[in-house]
């Protein structure tokens, strides 16, 4: 497959990226808060907000992690349920897909 050079390359590249964003995340929240309660309020609407985006970080690093260990196996690309080939098209959508189109719809 010659798109999985490219592939793995924007992998990597999101990674850098969501890793960089997630510590800063974690050192947002690690700020002490403010002592007007007013602005406490705030602070905390704004952490909850930071938290979810924190989440979404970590699990979408979990699966180019995922996505980047099949690679290296030598496995990826193939679909987790029915082991048919992932199509491209599906892999530079959503690189770290483990689903053919097909299985994915029918576990929707």
């Amino acid at each position: 497959m010659p798109e999985l050079k490219n592939i793995k390359l924007n992998l990597e590249k999101r990674l850098a990226e969501l890793s960089e964003r997630a510590g800063d995340i974690d050192e947002e929240l690690g700020q002490r808060g403010d002592d007007d309660w007013a602005e406490n309020a705030k602070e905390a609407e704004d952490d909850e907000v930071l938290e979810k985006m924190g989440g979404l970080a970590v699990t979408e690093i979990r699966q180019i992690n995922a996505a980047l260990t099949k690679i290296e196996k030598g496995n990826y690309g193939t679909c987790s349920d029915c082991q048919q080939t992932i199509a491209v098209k599906r892999l530079e959508a959503l690189p770290y897909a483990t689903l053919c189109i097909s299985c994915s719809k029918e576990n929707s």
